[in-house]
């Protein structure tokens, strides 16, 4: 294996820009991908087949494509924190308003919502963190479902992953206490 291909290995997923950065041109990607060493995961997204990466791979793809603002909520942030049963078919992502894509594997959540408050830094990737990720399950119910939701605020109560308060304080950085105050009777009433 060349000096750039164990480079690559440790990037896991990379860009064009960055096989470049390392010396390696388009031409010698491209044999790299048809000699199997080298896994083309989207337009100008590509995988070293070494690399070792474990169920975040569509995370680290999702902000990849949609830049470094971006972060996983919504449902998949759910399923991660194994707070929604349903699997996600698509993989959730909050992004900057700007921000499409004609892929139908990323559902975006376009949001004005600050991007840096309440996210976790993964290797490769941003998740929002488990607090956030409730709270803005109340405020897109109406896409999540009210009881996936309400289940999940709930859970994440009794299994002592967080706390009311600590949701309350969320909702309040994030302007989103309407949203939380809403589901709050449906939430504690299950925890009496």
């Amino acid at each position: 294996m060349f000096q750039e291909e164990s480079e690559l290995k440790k990037l896991g997923v990379f860009t064009l820009s960055q096989a470049e950065e390392l010396g390696i041109s388009h031409q010698k990607l491209s044999t790299l991908v048809k000699e199997g060493k080298i896994l083309r995961m989207d337009r100008g997204l590509y995988l070293h087949h070494e690399a070792n990466i474990k169920r975040e791979i569509d995370f680290q793809i999702a902000l990849a494509k949609f830049g470094p603002t971006s972060a996983i909520g919504g449902l998949s942030a759910l399923f991660y924190y194994n707070l929604a049963e349903q699997v996600p078919n698509q993989t959730w992502v909050l992004v900057p308003p700007t921000k499409k894509t004609a892929s139908k594997g990323y559902r975006l959540i376009r949001t004005k919502i600050r991007l840096d408050h309440g996210i976790v830094e993964g290797k490769g990737y941003r998740i929002v963190s488990i607090e956030r990720a409730i709270v803005e399950a109340c405020k897109l119910a109406s896409k999540i479902g009210e009881r996936t939701a309400i289940k999940a605020a709930r859970t994440a109560i009794q299994e002592k992953m967080t706390t009311l308060p600590k949701l309350a304080k969320m909702a309040k950085e994030l302007g989103l206490e309407k949203s939380l105050n809403k589901y709050f009777e449906a939430i504690i009433g299950a925890l009496q």
